[in-house]
């Protein structure tokens, strides 16, 4: 019979600016196909690095990792390109579950369920077989176990041949931890064919479900498997070469550097690829969200901008009750065409970049993005392209309801101040705007908001380690956000009118 995995004098190691920092090295063992097996060592020693070499869920915009010998999934290579027969049959449970907060529990599996081309109906039986037989409504409402439990029966949704699954019963008390434990076996032992792996530091929890034992011992950097009755017992730290810094922390850098540039090329390629929606409801949903959201902020602002660059320009006019409708044309074309469609992206971008990025950014901080990655679901369709739509249709639904608010608040101020009739001030303040003005505006809003949503979707979706992370992302996405307005305001903008 094939073994499920094998590794030939297989070796991992992190890239690091002072030299190659060795997990381990020399691996050499098979997994028999229908095994389940703890993964066991020393805490940051590498299991999740392992794991998510197996799972293809090696982060892009990081150096990756340095592979030495080889390691097969079924007589294929994992050391190159994730193979394709493995995607979609490859399912992990990550630290923190990646359970999708917009949806309820049930869509989750339901969700699961769809991308492997099974029947949503099922949710209800699987859901039931990890244990919980009336989920509730939301996410948030669960409690940690049952939490691990609807996680279970995501995955088993996609009747994986590979399962992974990273601490699935931290954080829970005895009684609970062996709950999952004979849960997770009870689903293997469904499916003849399947390969489980878990890390675990509650081997206790596991006692007697277990075909080996995977032994990290980073001190001694080794990779062993042993027996089901195995106690982990650290070695000797063992004298490895590793490269010195000069050149090669240079290097490093400069690779740093090219998997960014790489990342940002990669982001606006999927932007174009993926433009096709493939959840309309969901861009649907984004578009409205955006707008409505974001429209009543914008027309509170353009008007309060409006009315007062009315009248500050007919009480301070120098000829004192002369050329008021000259002043007014001007003002209409001013804002109408460029002050208020300018502002109107600032007050956009302030209102749902940070939201958006904030969103993306926990998303990844908790493992949700890795978890669609699992189902089969590429993020960008779930993710970048609702992000896309919504904001390069809203933006210019939203300049319009600043241009209306700041149209209605010169009328009032020109009325109070000057006297001026509706029909008067409206034949004056837009005599000077033409078609062609709207189309720039469109144009600007429109190419405005496709730009900021890269900007959110990269920033948001990059390494987050921390919350400081998703902090930090959000603030650069506000900044650069409306850096990008301001620059193809004023790019297209000179560029039309001189």
């Amino acid at each position: 019979m094939q073994p499920a995995l094998e590794f030939r004098n297989f070796g991992l190691a992190h890239p690091r600016p002072e030299g190659a920092d060795v997990l381990f090295a020399g691996a050499t063992f098979s997994l028999k196909e229908h095994g389940f097996y703890l993964f066991v060592g020393t805490s940051g020693g590498g299991k999740s690095s392992l794991l998510r070499l197996l799972a293809g869920l090696v982060e892009p915009r990081e150096p990756e990792p340095v592979l030495s010998g080889d390691l097969l999934a079924w007589g294929e290579s994992l050391c190159g390109e994730h193979p394709a027969s493995l995607r979609g049959r490859t399912a992990a449970i990550l630290q923190d579950e990646g359970l999708l907060d917009e949806l309820s529990p049930r869509e989750n599996v339901e969700l699961a369920l769809r991308t492997a081309g099974r029947s949503p109906l099922l949710a209800a039986g699987l859901l039931a077989q990890a244990g919980i037989e009336h989920p509730p409504e939301r996410v948030s409402q669960l409690s940690g176990g049952m939490r691990k439990r609807v996680a279970v029966a995501r995955v088993l949704a996609a009747e994986p041949r590979l399962l992974l699954c990273d601490e699935p019963t931290a954080g829970l008390d005895a009684s609970a931890a062996r709950q999952i434990a004979e849960l997770l076996r009870m689903a293997h032992d469904a499916s003849a064919g399947r390969c489980t792996i878990v890390i675990t530091h509650d081997v206790a929890a596991f006692d007697g479900l277990t075909d080996g034992v995977l032994v990290l011992d980073r001190p001694a950097r080794q990779l062993r498997l042993e027996g089901p009755d195995s106690r982990f017992v650290a070695a000797a730290p063992a004298v490895l070469p590793v490269a010195g810094e000069g050149e090669l922390a240079v290097l490093h850098g400069f690779r740093r550097w090219l998997l960014q540039l790489a990342a940002i090329s990669e982001t606006v390629l999927e932007s174009l690829r993926r433009l096709p929606p493939v959840e309309l409801g969901l861009v649907l949903r984004t578009t409205v969200r955006f707008a409505v959201v974001s429209a009543p902020f914008v027309a509170l602002c353009g008007g309060v901008i409006g009315g007062l660059a009315t009248f500050f320009a007919l009480r301070n006019n120098p000829i004192q009750g002369s050329f008021e409708s000259a002043l007014l044309t001007g003002t209409g074309k001013v804002a109408v065409a460029v002050l208020i469609p300018l502002l109107s992206g600032f007050f956009f971008t302030a209102r749902i970049v940070a939201g958006a990025t904030a969103r993306l950014g926990t998303m990844k901080r908790t493992n949700q993005i890795a978890a669609l990655q699992m189902l089969g679901i590429r993020p960008a369709d779930y993710l970048l392209t609702p992000l896309v739509w919504g904001m390069t249709l809203a933006m210019p639904v939203v300049a319009l309801a600043g241009t209306m608010a700041a149209a209605g608040a010169s009328w009032l101020a020109a009325s109070t101040v000057s006297g001026f009739s509706t029909v008067g001030w409206a034949s004056s303040f837009f005599s000077a705007v033409r078609a062609s003005d709207v189309l720039v505006v469109l144009g600007k809003s429109m190419l405005s908001g496709y730009l900021v949503a890269l900007v959110c979707y990269h920033l948001g979706t990059g390494p987050k380690r921390s919350g400081g992370d998703v902090g930090e992302a959000t603030n650069s996405a506000i900044v650069l956000g409306m850096g990008v307005v301001l620059l193809v305001h004023a790019i297209l903008t000179f560029w039309c009118y001189t």
